[in-house]
């Protein structure tokens, strides 16, 4: 069964692999409970990627309590939701899933600039290790600066 990743890449959606997966992809394994991407924004990337979204079952979580279960409601996906948050957390059937349409810590830098210095596995992007390290530096949290140490040269 295809993963995440792949399902945003048979749609065609433009995106990077960033976070835990990456620091996997360059030789730093750890447990990561999500997957987090920066996608490339445009008209036809937000189409591809409600497409890959809506073939996830992906649903983002509200701040409103279902009465009925007591827990966050959780809303599915929409063209709307896609083409306003800049920043979006969702749970899928494959697990939860983190994108943004910036740089995490560099939100005035051009997301193509990520994206065409990515390396590609398996037709998948990851994001190269200097920027891969530029992201853990500009986060700062524990496991980021954990990351750094990790990171090979």
């Amino acid at each position: 069964m295809a993963g995440i990743f792949e399902v945003l890449a048979e749609h065609g959606v433009p995106f990077v692999v960033i976070g835990g997966h990456a620091v996997g992809y360059h030789g730093y394994v750890r447990a990561t409970e999500d997957h987090d991407v920066v996608f490339v924004r445009s008209p036809a990337a937000e189409r591809a990627l409600l497409a890959a979204l809506k073939k996830l079952n992906a649903e983002w979580i509200s701040d409103e309590i279902d009465p009925a279960t007591g827990l966050e409601r959780l809303v599915p996906v929409s063209e709307a939701y896609i083409s306003t948050e800049h920043v979006m957390m969702l749970r899928t059937d494959l697990g939860y899933l983190d994108i943004f349409d910036h740089i995490p810590g560099y939100p005035c830098k051009n997301t193509r600039l990520l994206h065409d210095s990515a390396e590609v596995l398996r037709g998948i992007r990851f994001a190269n290790l200097e920027w891969l390290r530029r992201m853990k530096q500009a986060g700062g949290r524990p496991k980021d600066l954990e990351d750094l140490k990790r990171l090979a040269d």
